[in-house]
């Protein structure tokens, strides 16, 4: 009992102090009006607004005093000094007062939020920002917030588009004062990213001595992190752990205004490094980058001293598979003609590169290069990509790239190509090279070629160079010519013989051309087997993509000595369907029985009958795709 009655005495004295304490409140919001006239109140809430931004503030609208539910000012139409043309409006301000300071007649602002501010840029000027230093010289300062800002442009006909939208942000002490803590989200782009920075020292900071600092930015996925010590003023620096990871890199290069290179790739993306940033240059060492499954270490430097940024680095990898890349396809129309697209090379004008990048094996689709050794130098706009040495096709492969501004800017771009691959598969490379899968064999390929132009199909009707194949042990795939051979030895008259399908099988085989104009001129075109040998000449237009050769087929002894059957031939047509027709009247000399014919018709119709006669004779058989077959 006696519990129980010191219980409720204790719940009544609890009662009667609480509400003591709310009449107390209440008496002292009501007093305090007042206490400070809101003259100075305005002045202070004014005063702290300049000190949180480091801006002068004027004030175009009414101000309201409340002290509920807790005591502010809110002030009307309120615009921030900025520098330029820019402009900063805020609908309203509100200044959050501390209660204790006001019923002694002082108003202390304790926080200053800017309620829907517009940021408006126009004309060219750098983007303005908000000075640090009041904020940071005096711990008192009071905490800043921005709820629902939007960062404006407006161009010179006076519309306005928004590039920054649902800005909430906050500005406050740390550390006792000592330290900074900055954190913001808004929409950019249709993605809402989010960033938060905390230094420990912000006067040391400003002063250009490290302190330690954080920061941490998010947007959809995707993440970028630095821990370390940096400092502010007049030659910035930071030293410490960066890394960036994002789910889809692609989205992210898109989401900035950068498309990239390839159609495909550039999913899943991790980079690292220890950052050294002291000025305008950037080391980034050690450092490693993961993309699509492959992971290269190295290190980069970045120098922002000189007209373009300059990049210089070192990277290795061990395996790499670039298949989800895709390749440059240099043809349009199904492949039947050179890309008439415009080149755009307005990228090689951005920066400067240098960048050497080697890997133990590098995989392409199907085709492996192992122990790769390869750079990349860019500068003024000029490329010059190469392959010290590599494995590839089964032998050794050494090429350079350069694509560079033409001398006279009307021809576009000059591109030029020095390859040499020694003991390669030839359908391998060819095919990987060219689309061109018609031999087999190992050999030799050596190619010197340029070409300017603003377009694929430009630069092919200017190239200009030579080209130069040598195989062994090959074959000629898609036509046989022996068995074609063999059938007009026996029956001269009996058509011009199909030569498709099969192959035609050759222990040497050697090709050399010059090409100007892009139109290229056989010097040497030999092949040599145990069946048949072939000499061409003519040429070939690497423009218009055609043939236009005249050759001699004969079918030797099986030892390779010795001639049994000679035919002149001719081969024309495009690329991909070129015909083969042999000499008509070298058919007809054969024929013995042919002549009296020939001798009949032509005193019945002259010589348009015998043209008709052996054009019937001489029909032409086109090739067959690589890989087709002809009919039984």
């Amino acid at each position: 009992m006696k519990i129980g009655l010191k219980a409720r005495r204790l719940a009544l004295a609890a009662g009667i102090s609480a509400a003591a304490g709310v009449g107390v409140c209440l008496l002292a919001l009501a007093i305090a009006p007042a206490l400070v006239p809101q003259g100075e109140v305005r002045r202070a809430a004014t005063e702290a607004l300049a000190a949180s931004a480091g801006r002068d503030v004027r004030i175009d609208g009414e101000s309201r005093f409340s002290l509920v539910p807790y005591p502010r000012i809110v002030l009307q139409r309120v615009t921030l000094a900025m520098p330029g043309t820019s402009a900063l409006e805020s609908e309203q301000v509100v200044a959050r007062l501390r209660l204790l300071p006001l019923l002694l007649g002082r108003a202390d602002v304790s926080s200053v939020t800017l309620r829907r501010p517009i940021l408006t840029m126009s004309g060219a000027v750098e983007v303005p920002h908000l000075s640090l230093a009041p904020f940071v010289r005096t711990p008192t300062a009071p905490s800043l917030r921005i709820e629902d800002g939007t960062i404006a442009w407006r161009d010179s006909g006076g519309l306005t588009q928004e590039l920054v939208s649902g800005i909430s942000a906050r500005l406050d002490h740390s550390s006792g004062g000592k330290g900074l803590s900055a954190s913001a989200d808004f929409t950019w782009r249709d993605k809402t990213t989010s960033g938060r920075l905390t230094v420990a020292d912000a006067s040391a900071f400003l002063d250009g001595m490290d302190s330690d600092t954080r920061l941490d930015l998010f947007s959809d996925g995707a993440t970028l992190k630095f821990r370390g010590v940096a400092a502010a003023g007049a030659n910035p620096a930071a030293e410490g752990d960066i890394a960036l990871d994002s789910p889809d890199l692609r989205s992210v290069l898109n989401w900035v205004g950068t498309t990239p290179p390839t159609s495909g790739g550039f999913g899943r993306f991790s980079f690292g490094a220890r950052l050294s940033a002291h000025g305008r240059e950037i080391s980034l060492t050690p450092a490693y980058v993961e993309m699509d499954g492959n992971r290269g270490e190295g290190g980069l430097t970045l120098k922002l001293d000189g007209r373009r940024p300059s990049v210089e680095g070192t990277f290795a990898a061990d395996a790499m598979n670039i298949t989800p890349y895709g390749r440059k396809s240099l043809t349009g129309n199904g492949g039947r003609d050179w890309d008439h697209g415009h080149l755009d090379v307005s990228l090689l004008h951005k920066a400067d590169l240098d960048l050497r990048l080697s890997a133990n094996s590098i995989r392409a689709d199907d085709s492996l290069f192992e122990r790769v050794a390869s750079s990349v130098v860019l500068r003024g706009g000029r490329l010059l990509a190469s392959v010290g040495e590599a494995q590839a096709w089964g032998g050794l492969l050494r090429a350079t790239l350069s694509v560079a501004p033409a001398e006279a800017p009307a021809h576009g771009t000059a591109v030029r190509v020095e390859m040499d691959g020694n003991g390669v598969a030839l359908e391998k490379a060819l095919g990987d090279i060219a689309d061109i899968r018609r031999l087999e064999g190992k050999g030799d390929i050596q190619a010197s070629i340029s070409g300017q132009g603003d377009s694929i199909y430009a630069i092919a009707q200017s190239l200009g160079g030579a080209v130069s194949v040598k195989a062994s042990a090959g074959a000629i795939v898609g036509l046989d010519v022996a068995q074609a051979l063999r059938h007009l030895e026996q029956r001269p008259l009996s058509g011009g013989g199909d030569v498709r399908g099969g192959r035609t099988s050759f222990t040497t085989m050697e090709a050399k051309a010059q090409i100007v104009d892009g139109k290229a001129t056989l010097d040497t075109a030999r092949i040599t087997g145990r069946q048949v040998q072939l000499q061409l000449a003519g040429s070939v237009s690497v423009a218009d993509r055609t043939l236009d050769l005249k050759g001699d087929a004969s079918l030797v002894n099986g030892s390779g000595e010795g001639t049994k059957f000679e035919l002149p031939f001719i081969v024309q047509g495009t690329w991909d369907n070129a015909f083969v027709m042999p000499d008509a009247q070298s058919l007809i000399r054969r024929s013995g029985a042919a002549q009296p014919l020939l001798d009949a018709v032509r005193s019945r119709g002259g010589d348009a009958a015998v043209r008709s006669v052996i054009e019937q004779i001489s029909k032409p058989s086109p090739l067959l795709p690589t890989g087709a077959k002809t009919a039984n």
